[in-house]
């Protein structure tokens, strides 16, 4: 089943919206593109003095094109460079960005934005056709964005059987009507369309620019272009990355400091004494680290939605058993990685769809009603489903590999998952495989992997942002699951049950029970928290549970 359809036409119909047409106009004004006097070098380099915010990460950008990115540090940069229709303020509200106002059609089909005047970092207008470009790219066959299906979570008329190459791409429901007016015909009446107009994917691209570049686009400074905050200038790949403010953004005069300064810094320790040494202004800890800084007025706590779980390749011929799948789950003490090995207000996950992410017709979230036991560490039942597993295999020694991120913590909970695995069932030899993210996606993506360590954050806030993406034959179905009925809920959950709320809910609790008791599809292990290092000079960096990580328009750092 390749084709997802949105659950957001259900939370239309039932909360009555659209009913009439109305003209929405919000207040931000729009501000000429300014220049200022003040030199940065093009190459990157900084004067000292100048107010950088310098930031560690501990792996290499994956992507700056963001019809190929599908992490959070890639849509951090990304949104940093360009802006969208709208964008999202400190408390994740709706406002404005290239579009000034739009109306709404009366059966909330039909959008029609109106956009401000603003610029290219090459001078050339930001239009409606870049919107267009952009929205076809998404969804073309030929460029098989892993995000193409998001096209259809936003109702997009015609998303589907555009992506699967059924119709051109001149059916999508996106076209300029001129240079500054851009409308967009749904499907059917979607609630959250103008947030989704704020993540990554639905942000313009410059045509000509793009193909231009050809294959090269967005893998250089020079290959990319911006018409938001910053634009990027310098970009040593595994090592770091600058980007610049950007003077003909429309809105320049509003961004305070000068640029971002982005260094890969792999060992977390490091990155703390860098910190200590002011050559760093923000740091995510790593477990062993956050005890020492608990009481530093510049140690901050940040909640996210990010649910990591363990894939196992389900066309393997190891994990194609449901029993050598349950017995991972139960063989994994995930209460030990998120004490010891995290210890950054991450929280065990014994489930896929995250608390916090998503509210019932009964008023209640989503975990508070739904099983919460999924894959409870029990070596007693791992070892019973292991030797069940291995009889049915015909096998007495096994030997698996698993394959992960870089990082540090991650390389460290990869580690601890070795040797739990290797204690807790019998018979069984676990090797590692570090990858940089990227190459590590890539693998997984084209099944050429046994066990992955991988995570996803949410799009949207529905459980389906989750749930979708263990669909039959969907790109983000890296253990290749594939049930029947679990599909049938899915999809009965987004189209059929639109006006069966409460089933609704139902069918998707079911899924997730299908998915995760009945047969073992993955391994689910935490719901991030994050613990950082933020230099008490900085102010106004945005984080956000859904979408774009973090928003650094607005960062001030005091003299």
């Amino acid at each position: 089943m390749k084709r997802i359809l949105s659950v957001l036409l259900v939370i239309a119909l039932m909360m009555g919206l659209f009913t009439g047409c109305a003209k929405k106009t919000e207040s931000t004004p729009t501000v000429e593109p300014t220049t200022n006097t003040k030199t940065n070098s093009e190459a990157g380099s900084t004067a000292a003095g100048d107010k950088m915010l310098r930031i560690a990460v501990d792996v290499a950008l994956p992507s700056a094109d963001q019809d190929v990115a599908t992490d959070g540090l890639s849509f951090d940069v990304i949104a940093s460079m360009i802006e969208g229709l709208y964008s999202l303020d400190a408390d994740g509200n709706v406002i404005p960005g290239i579009a000034t106002d739009y109306t709404v059609s009366g059966d909330g089909l039909v959008y029609t934005f109106n956009l401000r005047d603003a610029q290219w970092s090459n001078g050339t207008s930001v239009t409606a056709n870049d919107f267009v470009y952009s929205w076809r790219r998404l969804v073309d066959p030929n460029v098989a964005s892993e995000y193409s299906f998001i096209a259809e979570v936003a109702g997009l008329k015609n998303a589907g059987p555009v992506t699967a190459g059924e119709m051109p791409l001149t059916d999508l429901g996106v076209e300029a009507k001129d240079d500054k007016t851009l409308v967009v015909t749904l499907e059917r009446p979607v609630p959250y369309f103008l947030s989704l107009t704020a993540f990554a994917t639905f942000f313009p691209l410059n045509e000509a620019f793009v193909t231009e570049m050809g294959d090269g686009y967005a893998q250089s400074p020079e290959s990319l272009i911006a018409n938001g905050p910053f634009k990027m200038v310098e970009w040593n790949k595994g090592y770091g990355f600058k980007l610049l403010k950007n003077e003909t953004y429309y809105d320049a005069d509003a961004v305070a400091i000068d640029g971002l300064d982005y260094r890969v810094i792999k060992d977390n320790q490091t990155s703390a004494l860098k910190f200590d040494s002011n050559e760093i202004d923000m740091v995510k800890l790593t477990s062993e680290l956050v005890d020492n800084y608990k009481e530093n007025p510049a140690y901050t706590q940040i909640d996210a939605s990010y649910v990591w779980y363990v894939s196992m390749n389900n066309d393997n011929e190891i994990f194609s058993n449901v029993n050598a799948r349950k017995a991972l789950q139960h063989a994994i003490n995930k209460d030990n990685i998120v004490k010891n090995i995290l210890n950054d207000g991450s929280t065990t996950a014994n489930f896929i769809v995250p608390t916090g992410l998503a509210t019932g017709p009964d008023g209640k979230d989503f975990r508070e009603t739904s099983k919460n036991d999924y894959g409870l560490y029990d070596v007693t039942m791992a070892q019973k489903y292991w030797e069940t597993a291995k009889t049915e295999l015909g096998m007495t020694e096994v030997s698996i590999e698993i394959l992960f991120d870089d990082a540090e913590t991650v390389k460290k909970m990869a580690e601890f998952i070795q040797a739990e695995l290797e204690t807790n069932l019998p018979g069984l030899t676990v090797s590692l495989k570090s990858q940089p993210k990227k190459n590590r996606l890539e693998l997984m993506r084209s099944g050429d992997f046994q066990v992955g360590l991988t995570r996803w954050g949410p799009d949207y806030a529905d459980p389906l942002t989750y749930l979708e993406l263990f669909l039959t034959g969907v790109t983000s179905n890296t253990p290749n699951f594939s049930n029947e009925k679990y599909d049938e809920n899915i999809i009965a959950s987004s189209t059929t049950m639109a006006g069966d709320a409460e089933g609704r809910w139902a069918a998707m609790k079911e899924a997730e029970d299908i998915l995760l008791d009945q047969y073992a599809g993955i391994a689910p292990l935490y719901q991030a928290g994050y613990s950082y290092l933020i230099n008490t000079k900085v102010t106004g960096i945005e984080p956000h549970a859904i979408g774009t990580p973090f928003i650094y328009k607005n960062v001030k750092i005091a003299d």
